[in-house]
């Protein structure tokens, strides 16, 4: 399985958890689109964020050369979801995200799940540190409007969404919690709010299909 695909000067980029351990012998890249996992985590978003973008512009979001990769390879390295003070070998590889993101500097990186998240949170030097089990669904969607309300195109935004929580039992829950309103549809609430950033500010990202 390869480490990473897509152009690393795009503006968009997408970080995924780990290799799917039972998979990554036979997938050949990160949230490789023949794996579900893609399509219950980024395609229904990505179907919204298009949706409203060509509704509004005309246009689409040129996906082909979007970087994506994960926060580690190997899930084994993973700490424990309690633990604040990670291994020295999770350092360096904190360490090579922080470099790739200074060098590429992307606008917008998307974070899938808690301990991708919070490994972006970390490559940024954003404080203070946190033990990933403590980014649950309603954290996530408190940052993830915290952040939306606050995005600087001239700055990083990370943004987290959730990984697999919305696709299990509790995803009515999880709708509810993220989007911080009984009734509320995940999918459309991130989509709507990532396409309304990215349509405000259209000439900063460069990611238009003409």
């Amino acid at each position: 399985m390869e480490k990473e695909v897509g152009n690393k000067d795009y503006a968009i980029w997408l970080l995924g958890d780990s290799n799917p351990k039972n998979w990554q012998d036979i997938l050949v890249t990160p949230l490789d689109p023949i794996h579900p996992a893609r399509h219950s985590i980024w395609t229904s978003v990505l179907d919204v964020i298009q949706d409203r973008v060509f509704r509004l512009c005309r246009t689409r979001v040129d996906t082909s050369s979007i970087y994506i990769r994960n926060a580690i390879e190997d899930p084994n390295r993973k700490p424990t979801s309690n633990t604040v003070v990670w291994k020295e070998d999770m350092v360096l590889s904190i360490d090579e995200l922080s470099d790739l993101l200074t060098q590429h500097h992307p606008i917008l990186l998307v974070c899938f799940g808690a301990f991708s998240f919070e490994f972006a949170r970390r490559a940024l030097k954003q404080e203070p540190k946190q033990a990933f089990g403590n980014w649950g669904v309603e954290s996530l969607g408190i940052q993830f409007r915290q952040r939306i309300s606050e995005f600087e195109p001239k700055s990083i935004n990370v943004l987290p969404l959730l990984h697999t929580s919305i696709s299990r039992g509790k995803f009515i829950e999880s709708h509810n919690y993220f989007s911080g309103q009984k009734g509320g549809n995940y999918f459309e609430f991130v989509g709507n709010a990532i396409a309304d950033k990215l349509i405000q500010y259209k000439s900063d990202f460069h990611i238009w299909i003409t």
